[in-house]
């Protein structure tokens, strides 16, 4: 039996009104249905409100001393904990942390930290060289996935049979152009999130949208569209909010660049894996990272180039259903079999010599 005590925000961004964040639905919940894993959980989020940020980090110290677990397993987003907790957690057993986004925040955010844990992964397949060149050996590259208990099909005699091509996420950067075109084209789409006339899907919706939609659709674009955003990303080479103040941060130049360029990047994320997780069928944007290393385009899922692809294969799916349907079989498969989150911990645990 492995002891984890996952650290990590409980609620999205650490504010309770976003509901449940992703790591808490994701990864300590896979944790938890882990054959042969005790998983507990410390909401830094949680404990900071109650009482304060200094005793919510000496209170994790304390937590793993009289809990001796063999793993506490990090998702940082920035600086919830102290560097001088981690260091002393470390010294206590072996430490682990998931850095996301390390496309644009390896320069500014990860490699400062790296160093402080045992082991640290990174989804990022240039990142590890990266490291390296800053002295940081204890990387291994691991991928996004899907807990299974969470995204699994859901009960075809629910389906309401009037979802065609489906979008969920909020609304910035070329999001509404492709929508549009879509729609102009006279395609049956609809989208959900925050800045589109639907809403924001609840967490099941989510689920039975992925589920029952024809065509799930994905977009790997970067939200830094157009004049204004490229200002806002000019001003943060020089200027950052720090809680509700800014700071000047143009002494660090040079990473500020390296960290602008990273978010052009287009990545793969969680979503790639959730939808097939769900049994639907997943058209995607085309990605800077390799999405075939994951799935067989166009047997497991399918890939567009630009609009206009996207537009004719949305067409063309819709027409051919069993087609689409023998794809989304395959992508769920596939998933189940390579692309879970108990998959991707099981290689974790490997790598820290921690044994099922």
């Amino acid at each position: 039996m492995i002891k984890v005590l996952f650290a990590a925000l409980k609620y999205d961004y650490g504010n309770p009104k976003n509901g449940l964040s992703v790591e808490y639905t994701n990864f300590y919940d896979a944790l938890k249905h882990m054959a042969g894993v005790e998983a507990d959980f410390f909401g830094i989020d949680e404990e900071t409100a109650k009482l304060g940020y200094d005793e919510a980090n000496r209170l994790l110290v304390k937590t793993v001393k009289e809990t001796q677990p063999d793993l506490v397993f990090f998702y940082l987003l920035s600086e919830e904990f102290k560097q001088e907790t981690v260091k002393e957690v470390t010294k206590l057993t072996k430490t682990f942390n998931w850095f996301a986004d390390d496309h644009w925040r390896l320069p500014v955010f990860s490699r400062f930290w790296a160093p402080l844990f045992t082991l640290v992964s990174t989804t990022d397949p240039n990142a590890a060289a990266l490291y390296k060149k800053y002295g940081i050996n204890n990387v291994i590259k691991t991928q996004w996935g899907a807990n299974q208990h969470l995204y699994f099909p859901r009960e075809p005699e629910k389906n309401p049979g009037n979802l065609g091509i489906t979008f969920i996420g909020k609304k910035f950067g070329n999001r509404g152009n492709y929508i549009n075109r879509l729609s102009s084209a006279g395609l049956p789409v609809k989208a959900f999130g925050n800045g589109w006339p639907a809403g924001r899907a609840t967490q099941e919706q989510m689920l039975e949208i992925f589920s029952y939609g024809k065509i799930n659709l994905n977009f790997s674009e970067t939200y830094l569209v157009g004049f204004k955003s490229n200002l806002k990303l000019l001003a943060k080479l020089f200027m950052e909010k720090s809680g509700d103040r800014y700071k000047f941060v143009g002494h660090r130049f040079p990473d500020n660049i390296k960290a602008a360029l990273g978010t052009k990047h287009l990545c793969i994320k969680g979503r790639v894996f959730e939808v097939p997780a769900c049994g639907g069928f997943l058209l995607t944007g085309k990605m800077d990272d390799n999405i075939t290393e994951y799935y067989v385009s166009d047997k497991e899922i399918v890939v567009f180039d630009n609009i206009s692809d996207m537009v004719e294969k949305c067409r063309y799916y819709l027409e051919y259903e069993t087609e689409r349907d023998k794809i989304a079989k395959a992508g769920y498969e596939r998933t189940l079999k390579d692309h879970t989150y108990e998959k991707r911990f099981k290689d974790i645990f490997t790598h820290l010599n921690l044994n099922l």
